[in-house]
């Protein structure tokens, strides 16, 4: 007697419904999974990694670049652009690419306006300060000389030092994909030293596309407060401030001003080397005599 061939046995024909269900469930499970993606960290954990991508980001000795300025004020726009050298030290040369009615272009030496464009104060990018050695609880005897009940497990908190960090979802930032952080300054924390709000992290590289920021404070007899987005970008090996934009008002008894501001910066070039007497204002003025 001839012995039947079954279905899973080598050399078996595959019986033509089973085929076609098997056919479905594979296509079922591909458009199911094609989409699918990594599981999503936690907002803090986004949080760490976007400082630690900030400050393994490199910092050119030099920068040179141009930035455009507009501001707005009573309903009238004002625009300027600039030339700037930058020196990693914080000095810095802008110079009014406009001449004024004698032929003369303005220079403003110092720290750059409105930021420095490598600017990592984003994210606290110093190093976190160095954690104390965990403390080891030991129960106590009791008052009536029981035995304490034992330690089971101790289970580390982790959280971030200023914020409390919630996760608004992932969205697409210019054809990236991106974690949009929410942040809120703990109690007892300076909202003026700690004003982000918003952060639009790379899911991928974990460096920071946009921050928004928002804060209100007093000085003396003025109060007032600034709204400002910051948007950055690649530029070579280096994560440069592309834009930002601010609103701020300002009050000072019954006295009060308001402004609009939009930067832009481009152009940017990365020399070797730049003269010192770019950042002094005395040497400057004698090279140019």
């Amino acid at each position: 007697m001839t012995k039947s061939l079954v279905e899973g046995e080598p050399g078996a024909r595959p019986n033509r419904y089973l085929t076609v269900v098997r056919m479905m469930l594979f296509v079922a499970i591909a458009l199911l999974t094609a989409g699918a993606t990594a599981p999503a960290l936690d907002a803090v954990t986004v949080l760490r990694n976007a400082e630690n991508a900030t400050r393994a980001n490199l910092d050119p000795q030099y920068i040179v670049y141009d930035m455009h300025e507009i501001f707005v004020h009573h309903g009238r726009q004002y625009t300027f652009d600039y030339h700037v050298w930058y020196r990693s030290d914080g000095k810095g040369l802008m110079q009014n690419v406009q001449a004024d009615r004698h032929g003369h272009h303005e220079q403003i030496f110092g720290y750059p306006q409105p930021s420095a464009p490598d600017q990592n104060f984003l994210l606290y990018a110093t190093p976190p300060p160095t954690p104390a050695p965990p403390q080891i609880v030991v129960p106590t005897p009791r008052a009536s000389g029981a035995t304490p009940p034992a330690i089971i497990n101790i289970e580390p908190v982790t959280a971030n030092r200023f914020y409390h960090v919630d996760m608004a979802g992932l969205e697409d930032y210019q054809g990236h994909s991106v974690y949009h952080l929410t942040l809120v300054p703990l109690p007892n924390v300076n909202e003026r030293d700690h004003p982000w709000k918003d952060l639009w992290v790379d899911s991928q590289t974990f460096e920071v596309w946009k921050a928004h920021a928002k804060a209100s404070g007093t000085k003396g007899p003025a109060s007032g407060g600034i709204e400002a987005t910051v948007e950055f970008e690649p530029v070579g090996p280096y994560w440069m401030i592309s834009q930002a934009t601010g609103d701020g008002h300002v009050h000072f008894a019954f006295i009060s001003d308001s402004g609009h501001y939009e930067y832009y910066f481009s152009g940017y070039d990365f020399p070797n080397t730049l003269p010192d007497w770019y950042f002094d204002p005395e040497a400057f003025r004698h090279h140019r005599s």
